[in-house]
């Protein structure tokens, strides 16, 4: 009588627990593909262009001039600052000067540059055409 009842409440233990799990599962947050995507996805990069209005060396940011109202990037160590395609530093940036660049929306919400280009844009060389020869596309 003792085993008979030792199996009984068993059996009715993992029963309930077997019952009781989907209810659990269907509580937590469903973890969807877009959901885990959102997660694990980057800020996304904000271009931005413009005069040169201010260097705050101190501070490390740049303010754009802009036709309505003033910007403020921040800069960070991770800032790639760039002149005519080449590396260069916060002290090459001149006032008046046009700049532009990638920058993310940070923790507090203030807009941190990835990259920095300081001056125009440098010109580049257009991409060869392809020729079609004896029905081959060959590069020049």
């Amino acid at each position: 009588m003792n085993k008979q009842l030792s199996y009984l409440l068993a059996i009715c233990f993992l029963s309930g627990a077997a019952l009781s799990t989907p209810l659990r599962a269907q509580t937590a947050e469903p973890k969807t593909p877009a959901t885990q995507e959102a997660k694990d996805k980057k800020p996304a990069a904000i271009p931005f262009t413009g005069k040169l209005g201010a260097v705050d060396k101190a501070a490390m940011s740049i303010t754009l001039d802009g036709k309505t109202k003033k910007r403020t990037i921040r800069l960070t160590p991770q800032t790639r600052i760039l002149r005519a395609g080449k590396p260069a530093t916060l002290d090459d940036a001149v006032v008046g000067e046009e700049v532009g660049g990638q920058a993310i929306k940070n923790a507090e919400g203030q807009e941190e540059a990835v990259s920095l280009r300081v001056g125009p844009k440098p010109e580049t060389e257009p991409k060869p055409k392809k020729q079609k020869k004896d029905g081959q596309a060959t590069k020049q």
